[in-house]
């Protein structure tokens, strides 16, 4: 007999059972989000939270594209579109920023559509080189066309914060943290519930062999691009709140430097699990802050550390926990073989 569809459909036996593992993950980071306030309102650890909030938001976008092969070389692009998209309505048609937040993020989407239809029918170098002129088109237009709208050279200044939703002021640092952490722990809530699911196992196995996977009878084109729009969705969302927050844009704020550091960041995590980014972005991002004294060497430090960690720990500071036990295991093992050899008569 045939199983029914509601069965068919259901997430895999092993993802229901590692589903709780995460799921109390994403009520950690609630707490840690959540308990920063009341141990210091300081508005320089405050705005250094933000920004480890905002980048964690980005890195998890970039990590959903990753998981299914395609590292994204325009991912920083759609952050900017979502961003200088919100600023443009707010500050020249009037909208408040709680419509813009999502139609900002809605553009970003409706443009990966295309740019993905175009980019995912290739692989390999055709794909980075696609993503990575794409990006570069977009930072030209910011930067030297339509000045009267996104700034020219000079960026876009002036952008309002959020204004008041249900009488609460957006004025000052512990409230736009606040605002940030709701979004942040959402988007993560999300991208752990997606990672679980039969959707998230499946990019996994187009990842590790997308023509196996193929054979096997998976749209590959429809689900890579499902994971790039979707991505490019999240990227606009923490572009908007980007925007917003720093209230004023730069073409240089959505360039090559910033794409580098975003995959450091995702790669030196792991792009293995999805609390990859995480661990990338909460250690990466302070340690910027520690460099920023050396901002000039700040790239070459973060290449070593990339660098050290594909030798040492090529799954990423996330998975260094169970590769240590696992040698520990091996060299318990050896340990007890050479000493059943030794006492043999």
């Amino acid at each position: 007999m045939a199983p029914s569809s509601s069965k068919a459909a259901s997430p895999p036996p092993a993802a229901r059972r590692g589903a709780g593992a995460p799921a109390a993950g994403v009520a950690l980071v609630a707490l840690a989000a959540a308990t920063l306030p009341l141990v210091t309102r300081d508005s320089y650890y405050l705005d250094v939270a933000t920004t480890i909030l905002m980048n964690l938001t980005l890195t998890m976008s970039f990590r959903l594209q990753v998981s299914t092969g395609q590292i994204n070389m325009a991912h920083i692009s759609f952050m900017g579109i979502g961003a200088y998209a919100s600023a443009l309505l707010v500050t020249r048609v009037g909208l408040s920023f709680w419509a813009t937040l999502w139609i900002g993020a809605l553009v970003a989407a409706a443009l990966a559509v295309p740019i993905g239809s175009v980019a995912l029918r290739v692989s390999g170098p055709y794909y980075f080189l696609i993503t990575f002129a794409f990006s570069e088109v977009v930072r030209l237009v910011f930067n030297n066309f339509l000045e009267g709208w996104f700034g020219g050279p000079s960026g876009l200044v002036g952008i309002p914060k959020p204004d008041r939703l249900l009488g609460l002021a957006f004025e000052g640092k512990l409230e736009l943290y606040g605002l940030m952490a709701v979004l942040c722990v959402g988007v993560a809530l999300a991208f752990v519930r997606l990672e679980y699911s039969r959707f998230g196992l499946t990019a996994s196995a187009i990842r590790q062999a997308d023509l196996l996977a193929e054979t096997l009878g998976v749209d590959v084109f429809r689900y890579k691009l499902t994971t790039f729009v979707l991505g490019s969705f999240v990227a606009g969302l923490a572009g908007v709140f980007f925007a917003h927050f720093r209230q004023v844009l730069h073409s240089s704020d959505f360039g090559l430097e910033p794409m580098v550091l975003l995959v450091v960041f995702t790669v030196i995590g792991g792009t293995g699990s999805v609390w990859g980014p995480v661990v990338g972005t909460v250690l990466m991002t302070i340690a910027g802050e520690l460099l920023r004294e050396l901002h000039h060497y700040e790239i070459l430090v973060f290449g070593a550390v990339l660098i050290l960690t594909m030798l040492w720990a090529p799954e990423g500071l996330v998975a260094l926990p169970a590769t240590v036990r696992r040698l520990l295991r091996m060299r318990r093992s050896k340990d007890a073989r050479a000493m059943g050899v030794g006492l043999a008569p």
